[in-house]
């Protein structure tokens, strides 16, 4: 004798199924919590826009003063003022995700170098001497 038991797995299948769905609405805060997600669309696109213009503001430092990406302490202080432009904009956003000022850095270099290389009035390489 054999016993088919797919009718009842396949039953308690649709159980499950319908259990997680109407379950799901109260067990993803509770994920989210534990995984330490609280990234929502509009903290998403505050720290996009802040990274945009903290890269606007490293490259208006070098336009402004016109000086060579190339030299690390001009780098480094066209890079900080990006970095000061995101925490002063941002600072609810990033203190709730986490984001540290190392990875701001990294957010805003990587836009700056963009910008940089669409413009061809800033120079990358060493100021012409006189």
């Amino acid at each position: 004798m054999i016993i088919d038991l797919t009718p009842l797995v396949q039953a308690l299948a649709a159980l499950a199924l319908a259990a997680i769905t109407a379950a799901t609405p109260y067990l993803a805060p509770l994920l989210w919590r534990y995984l330490h997600i609280r990234l929502t669309a509009i903290q998403a696109a505050t720290i996009q826009s802040a990274a945009e213009a903290g890269a606007q503001a490293a490259y208006g430092y070098l336009a402004a003063n016109t000086v060579s990406y190339r030299d690390p302490s001009v780098r480094n202080v066209a890079i900080g003022k990006g970095v000061q432009h995101v925490l002063a904009s941002a600072p609810q956003a990033l203190d709730a995700l986490g984001v540290t000022p190392e990875h701001i850095a990294r957010m805003v270099e990587a836009r700056f170098g963009g910008l940089l290389a669409i413009d061809p009035t800033v120079s990358i390489g060493a100021r012409p001497s006189a």
